[in-house]
């Protein structure tokens, strides 16, 4: 994937990749794009509607697999026609989807449709608070929720009501009665999904993404109206795949790297029944993959060697392969790859990936990554790489106590944050929370909070009371 260069050439790809971007910093940047190129401003010209249209669900389900990566991520390339501002015609746009980095994504859609890129922050050097893509592009992490939120008050000129406490008192009741409306629900859930275990002796069924209940439902009634309506053949396959497992429903159909079995919630059930069908070979090369992690553990000089349980088994074995004998191959670098990534924790990655340091200081590699480029990139970073995990596993103790004390403190059945924020950012919101007053104490008492990226505040549909980072 890497080949040599200049010295300027390598610091590019070297630079700490962007993987701290929320879906949610995405969806507001892509604003001027998706209305540019909806469907619906093209009503009267049903070809550009239907392209559109088309190249749309692909654009936007590529940038939904990118949260979390899917394993069964392509490259793509889509187009669209939109009103040119010269004249009354339209011209056509390109957009090349590649890559897991979403921010080079969303600055090559707005530049397609040469609309502004002033509001995304670059960076030319990268540190463990600051992290900007390979290429130098990418959004700073640094105050970027006040810089959102900035440009959406300035954009749509409202207010947005933020204090705690007078939320509270309009809200309270809202919260209170979803609450027990969402528990009933989720005991009837939960009586499907004893039923589903019942009949097919499944040890677990995990939800590997944050779905409303009703979607969740209808996935455990989708798997009960497979069993029933598969061949007697069919049948005993699924019941022989099911047997003591875990069955996971996220981002496409594949059996996980733990022997689990994921069934795609966006996949019909012939796609399931064929990953069932697959789990008895499958299951097979478990100890081949372990076997495979433990020669690359031991070529990398005793690093850990992260097998993710969500992701593809197939594919992570093809890939670890892939990266072992690449580096072999270079005998002559054995010993620097040995020295250099010694006490380091690291993720192979597919090639459309990039050389990176992860937020918690595991490192990425490329299963095809240029070897001599690898050898570099480990010896100027696998240390800093580990002090960024020490770092980070403090932060991340601190959090969690942090959070244990604020349950106990206000009474809260729960609080939950999305992946949208620094571990600093998130204790000192849980600090402030716990030292508020006497009166926001009494109207939060029993309800459940979660820490949200969204600018107001608001009841979610299972009672849970959305807040933003930087409420008063």
């Amino acid at each position: 994937m890497f080949t040599a260069g200049s010295p300027s050439k390598h610091q590019r790809l070297w630079q700490i990749s962007k993987r701290y971007i929320s879906s949610n910093e995405v969806a507001q940047a892509l604003r001027p794009f998706l209305f540019l190129v909806h469907p619906d401003k093209y009503a009267k010209f049903p070809e550009i509607q239907t392209q559109n249209e088309k190249s749309l669900q692909i654009f936007n389900g590529y940038m939904n697999d990118l949260f979390p990566v899917s394993p069964s991520l392509k490259p793509t390339k889509v187009s669209f026609s939109i009103a040119d501002k010269q004249s009354t015609t339209f011209r056509k746009i390109h957009i090349n989807l590649t890559g897991t980095d979403p921010a080079k994504i969303v600055r090559d859609a707005l530049e397609s449709c040469e609309l502004s890129t002033s509001e995304l922050k670059f960076k030319n050097a990268a540190s463990p608070g600051h992290r900007t893509t390979s290429g130098g592009l990418g959004f700073s992490t640094t105050n970027v929720e006040e810089d959102l939120l900035r440009s959406y008050l300035r954009r749509k000129k409202a207010t947005v009501i933020t204090n705690l406490y007078d939320s509270l008192t309009n809200q309270r009741d809202e919260a209170m009665r979803k609450r027990r409306e969402a528990k009933t629900l989720r005991v009837s859930i939960q009586e499907d999904i004893s039923d589903l275990k019942y009949r097919t002796q499944l040890k677990d069924v995990v939800w590997q993404m944050t779905w409303e209940e009703s979607h969740m439902r209808r996935c455990i009634a989708n798997v009960n109206r497979m069993i029933d309506q598969a061949i007697p053949e069919t049948r005993i396959v699924l019941e022989k795949a099911f047997f003591k497992n875990v069955l996971r429903f996220g981002r496409g159909s594949f059996i996980c790297c733990d022997g689990s079995i994921q069934l795609g919630a966006d996949h019909v059930p012939e796609q399931w029944e064929q990953a069932c069908q697959e789990y008895q070979i499958r299951k097979n090369q478990i100890p081949i993959l372990k076997e495979t992690a433990k020669q690359l553990e031991q070529t990398f000089g005793g690093a850990q060697i992260l097998l993710p349980h969500y992701k593809g088994l197939a594919q992570t074995l093809t890939q670890l392969q892939t990266l072992t004998v690449r580096v072999w191959k270079k005998e002559a670098l054995l010993k620097r790859v040995e020295d250099s990534a010694k006490n380091s924790m690291l993720e192979v990655v597919t090639s459309y990936d990039e050389l990176a340091i992860g937020l918690d200081g595991r490192l990425y590699i490329p299963c095809n990554v240029d070897v001599p480029s690898l050898v570099q990139f480990l010896e100027e970073n696998a240390k800093r790489a580990t002090e960024i995990n020490q770092h980070m596993h403090h932060l991340m103790n601190e959090l969690e106590f942090a959070r244990d004390e604020c349950i106990k403190e206000l009474k809260l059945t729960g609080l939950k944050w999305e992946q949208a924020f620094t571990p600093e950012a998130l204790i000192q919101c849980i600090n402030r929370l716990t030292h508020c007053s006497e009166e926001v104490r009494n109207l939060v008492s029993g309800l459940s909070l979660i820490i949200s990226a969204s600018p107001s505040i608001y009841v979610t549909s299972d009672g849970t009371l959305s807040i933003p980072l930087n409420w008063s």
